[in-house]
């Protein structure tokens, strides 16, 4: 079954203005730091546009999410290789000398993080907090292009990956709800067509792999009752 991707859902969001007092407005200076990982379900979204002065306008799509869990990103090193974050696992720690006797340790430390202490690293620039507040939800900044031919609706449930210590989004995903299976994704390049080209071209594999068994199959019908040495011909 095939399936359109469209942005009508996107350009039925109105357009808040916010005009930036700085001379020039520079997303990244509000990224550093290892970022964090947040689940969650989409309460509400938003469109915002970004005037500087010089005349530059940035748009975003906001996502208000209500988070269930949260994680700090991880890595090996300043400038390494991402690893998974520490989910906040346990294990049995011997309390005694009886085998009997134990109790439950976290192990190793964890990177989880509390609604309160997440909402203090994702906090926006203090000229945009009052702007995009939602009750008991955090807000997520997409650039506009990252979400172009991605359905996203009020309800879904995400994952999402913050581009260091802020707001900003690096990538995410939509989740299925019920099976937690990914079923459409976004990060920092214009991924609807590619998207839609991965799903054809997974489609178009099936289709010649079945073509070819099936052909594969009425050639051994045909060759039933053929001697050995009739292939010499």
């Amino acid at each position: 079954m095939s399936r359109i991707y469209h942005n009508d859902a996107l350009s039925s969001l109105p357009v808040n203005q916010i005009d930036w007092q700085g001379t020039c407005w520079v997303a990244a200076n509000y990224q550093k730091g290892p970022g964090t990982l947040v689940e969650g379900t989409v309460v509400n979204r938003s469109r915002h546009v970004i005037t500087d002065r010089s005349g530059s306008k940035t748009r975003y799509f906001l996502l208000h999410v209500k988070v269930r869990r949260a994680h700090r990103r991880a890595f090996k090193d300043d400038g390494g290789v991402e690893v998974e974050p520490n989910y906040g696992d346990t294990q049995k720690v011997r309390t005694g000398y009886l085998h009997s006797s134990y109790k439950t340790a976290p192990k190793g430390q964890t990177d989880a993080l509390g609604f309160k202490e997440l909402a203090e690293i994702v906090q926006p620039p203090p000229e945009l907090s009052d702007l995009v507040t939602q009750v008991g939800c955090l807000s997520f900044w997409l650039e506009e292009k990252q979400v172009e031919g991605v359905e996203v609706s009020d309800g879904d449930e995400v994952r999402l990956k913050t581009k260091g210590n802020g707001p900003f989004v690096e990538s995410f995903v939509r989740l299925d709800a019920e099976s937690g299976v990914v079923s459409n994704y976004a990060n920092r390049d214009n991924v609807g067509a590619s998207w839609t080209d991965k799903v054809m071209a997974f489609k178009a594999t099936k289709e010649d792999a079945a073509a070819a068994a099936a052909a594969g199959g009425d050639q051994s019908k045909a060759n039933e009752g053929v001697a050995d040495d009739e292939w010499d011909d």
